[in-house]
């Protein structure tokens, strides 16, 4: 009797939640829990324990019959070593995560940036060789996968576009600069635009305020709409890809936002030649607000453990 190939583990850490999720050897989902993340180094290994022992327990399965586990974690990851730098929501400088979570489980762990762990779900589930997802949420991040591979740039931070300046006269971003992506549309910086106008106008109800004539749900549809379809343009020209997946807490809390992202690429095409040719608004693509696509992504990644050309 042959043995069933062993399952492999995923856990997507975030600022305020460690997603972990156990795959069978054919990609379904066998368990999925949700743990809140503790800040700083030792809590960040304690809560990816917490996250992986409760989707263990639901799914019946020990540390020892895992095939792999991989993690998707924001900030500089040197996915090659596993150390994690400068991840600031999770109050970590600098920490070989691998090292550490290896150690606890037994087996080798890979660690990679947590959008591009997404964007190997991403592929996944569209059955794509070839996009760029794009991530909108506290941040604003991209991962491009060219062939069926990562791109990855020097230090592993290809895609890091949230920090690409658009508006001169914009706010100041936390990395010094004005105007960047991430300030424009980052969950961060329209939660204090929107602050003044709740609970008349809020992220949800935004674009239906918006199509009410509210002048200031206006303003900041227009500002967040533009400022997404910028930087699907920006990543199609710069990168080639032939889908662009749209992901984030803003993407799917924005009602209508996807909508209007595609009208104003479809506008834009309509006052040039040149960008009717690249089809931008057929581009864009949405997966399922359901979808666990990060902690899928991470369980992915777990596969350079056994296949390291994969990424």
């Amino acid at each position: 009797m042959s043995q069933q190939p062993a399952p492999r583990l995923g856990l997507d850490i975030g600022g305020t939640k460690t997603h972990g999720i156990a795959l069978d050897a054919a990609g379904r989902v066998l368990a999925e829990q949700v743990v809140p993340t503790t800040r700083g180094a030792e809590g960040v290994v304690q809560s990816a324990l917490d996250a992986a022992d409760a989707c263990l327990a639901s799914a019946g399965i020990q540390r020892r019959d895992l095939a792999g586990v991989g993690i998707g974690v924001p900030g500089q990851v040197d996915h090659l070593t596993g150390i994690v730098r400068t991840a600031v929501n999770l109050g970590i400088d600098q920490m070989a995560l691998g090292d550490r979570l290896a150690a606890e489980f037994g087996i080798p762990v890979a660690v990679d940036n947590d959008v591009k762990a997404a964007a190997l779900a991403a592929a996944a589930y569209l059955g794509a060789t070839d996009l760029t997802y794009l991530n909108v949420g506290t941040g604003v991040a991209a991962a491009t996968l060219a062939e069926g591979r990562l791109v990855r740039g020097e230090g592993n931070l290809a895609g890091e576009i949230g920090h690409i300046p658009v508006d001169p006269d914009g706010e100041r971003c936390a990395c010094g600069q004005r105007g960047c992506l991430e300030v424009l549309v980052g969950g961060g910086g329209i939660a204090e635009r929107l602050a003044p106008l709740a609970p008349r106008v809020e992220l949800p109800t935004l674009f239906e305020a918006a199509a009410m004539g509210i002048p200031d749900a206006v303003v900041e549809a227009t500002r967040i709409s533009t400022g997404i379809a910028t930087a699907v343009q920006l990543v199609v020209l710069t990168q080639g890809s032939s889908r662009v997946v749209l992901g984030g807490g803003v993407v799917h809390a924005a009602h209508g936002l996807v909508e209007e992202v595609r009208r104003v690429l479809s506008a834009r095409a309509a006052e040039s030649e040149f960008l009717a040719s690249l089809d931008l608004a057929d581009r864009v693509t949405v997966l399922p607000a359901d979808y666990p696509v990060a902690a899928i992504g991470a369980a992915l990644v777990g596969r350079w453990v056994a296949d390291p050309v994969l990424g």
